[in-house]
C-alpha cells in the first residue's frame, strides 16, 4: 500500500517509507502540565492517535511517545518576550483556592506550592481526559507517555555535545545558549529568517538576559538558578533546563535513533519549537535531519472565535463531557468524533451544532457496527 503525507518541513507531499520497516518511530508533543489540557490540545493529540492507528492497520510495527512537559516553558507566554509570572506558581495558587473552596478533594494534591506536586496533577487529570478519549497513549501511560524531569541526564549530555561542537555557549550571565547562526538552515521549517527574527522569540527569554546573547534568536539550553524549586546539578550549576532541548532528548531516548521517521504537534509548535528542536538535534548528531517527517495539526477554534480564557470559551474534555457547556452530558466517543472528523490540516471549528451532528453520527456507526455483529453470528439485522 503506498502512503503519502504533507511533510511541513518540505512543503509538499511526499511518499512514505519509515527508516527501518515495518518500525515506525513517531513522537508526539505532549502537554505542558500547569492546567487542564483543553479540547484544542487534544484535537493535535486526537490526530497523532489516528496516524498511529492508521499505520498500524497498514501493518506497521509503531512505536509511538508523547512527552509530558513537567519543566521549563514555565512562563507567561502572553507577554511578549516572555517575562511573565511562572505558570507553576499561578497555578499553585488555582488549586489552593480549589482545595479550600471544596470544588477538588483535599488529598488531590498535598502540596499546591510545590511545582511537582501541581505536575503530578495535572498529568493525573491529562491522562484520565486521554483514556476517555479512547488515546492508545493514554493507555500506555507509564510506557510511551514520558516526562522532562525524568529525562534531565540526557538533556545535560546532549547540552554538552553542542557546547563541544561550538553551537551553543555559556554567556556572561552563566546562561547557556544555542547559537543559532552556526546552523544555517535555522528558519527552513518556520519559515523565518535570522533578520526577521524578534527578541525573545527564540527561547521564553526574559528581557534582561537579551544583552548576554550572541544573536536575538539564540535560546535558552541551560539556566543556572539556585532559587528555583525544580533545579539540578549540572557541570554549569545548579538550575534548571530550557523548553526546547527536552524534547530532542526525550525523542532519542525513548526511541534509540539520533532520527525519527515522524514528529507530530499543533501548528503553534512549528515555531519557535520545532525549529529549535531541529538546529540542535541535527548540530548535536551532525544528521540531516531529526525526523523525516513534519506532520502539523491546524488550531481549533470554537464558534469561529479564538479559544481562550479571556473569550470565556477555553473548554477542557470534563467541559465538554460533563454537560457545563451543552448544558447536557456528552458521549466522549461523540467529543472524539467531533475532534477527529474534520482534515487536521484544515482549521475545525467547535460548535454546538457540530456536537449534535457528530452524536448522530456516532449513533449510526454503532447502530451499523451492531448489525455486522448480528449478521456475522446469524441473527436477524
Amino acid at each position: 500500500m503506498d502512503i503519502t503525507f504533507y511533510n511541513s518541513l518540505t512543503k509538499k507531499l511526499e511518499p512514505f517509507e519509515p527508516i527501518e520497516p515495518p518500525v515506525v518511530k513517531m513522537y508526539t508533543c505532549g502537554p505542558t502540565v500547569y492546567d487542564f489540557a483543553q479540547i484544542g490540545n487534544f484535537r493535535s493529540f486526537l490526530f497523532a492517535d489516528v496516524l498511529n492507528r492508521f499505520l498500524t492497520a497498514t501493518g506497521y510495527e509503531v512505536r509511538h511517545v508523547m512527552n509530558i512537559t513537567d519543566v521549563g516553558h514555565m512562563t507567561d507566554d502572553t507577554v511578549a518576550d516572555g517575562s511573565g509570572e511562572d505558570k507553576m506558581a499561578v497555578a499553585g495558587r488555582r488549586l489552593k483556592e480549589a482545595k479550600q473552596s471544596g470544588e477538588i478533594a483535599p488529598d488531590s494534591v498535598e502540596d499546591p506550592d510545590n511545582p511537582f506536586e501541581v505536575a503530578r496533577y495535572y498529568t493525573k487529570a491529562f491522562v484520565e481526559d486521554a483514556k476517555r478519549l479512547g488515546m492508545r497513549l493514554g493507555w500506555e501511560y507509564g510506557d510511551n507517555i514520558i516526562h522532562a524531569t525524568d529525562h534531565i541526564p540526557e538533556m545535560q549530555t546532549l547540552i554538552s555535545q553542542l557546547i563541544d561542537k561550538d553551537h551553543a555557549y555559556v554567556a556572561d550571565d552563566g546562561v547557556i545558549y544555542f547559537d543559532v547562526q552556526s546552523f544555517p538552515e535555522y528558519g527552513r521549517l518556520s519559515g523565518n529568517s535570522l533578520n526577521n527574527l524578534k527578541e525573545g522569540e527564540g527561547g521564553r527569554i526574559q528581557s534582561e538576559h537579551q544583552a548576554s546573547k550572541r544573536h536575538p534568536a539564540d535560546f535558552l539550553l541551560w539556566k543556572p538558578d539556585r532559587s528555583h524549586i525544580m533545579k539540578w546539578d549540572s557541570p554549569w550549576g545548579t538550575g534548571y533546563p530550557g523548553w526546547h532541548i527536552e524534547c530532542s532528548a526525550m525523542a532519542m531516548k525513548a526511541l534509540e535513533s539520533e532520527t525519527i521517521d515522524i514528529h507530530t504537534g499543533g501548528e503553534d509548535n512549528i515555531f519557535p519549537h520545532h525549529e529549535c528542536e531541529i538546529a540542535q538535534s541535527c548540530s548535536a548528531t551532525d544528521q540531516e535531519s531529526f525526523a523525516r517527517f513534519w506532520m502539523h495539526g491546524r488550531f481549533l477554534l470554537v464558534e469561529g472565535e479564538k479559544m481562550s480564557k479571556s473569550n470565556g470559551n477555553f473548554y477542557t474534555v470534563s467541559d465538554i463531557v460533563e454537560g457545563k457547556v451543552t448544558g447536557r452530558p456528552v458521549d466522549a466517543a461523540v467529543l472524539r468524533y467531533e475532534l477527529i472528523k474534520t482534515h487536521y490540516r484544515y482549521n475545525i471549528n467547535f460548535t454546538q451544532k457540530g456536537i449534535h451532528d457528530s452524536a448522530r453520527s456516532v449513533r449510526r456507526l454503532r447502530e451499523f457496527r451492531q448489525s455486522l455483529n448480528q449478521a456475522a453470528h446469524g441473527q436477524p439485522a
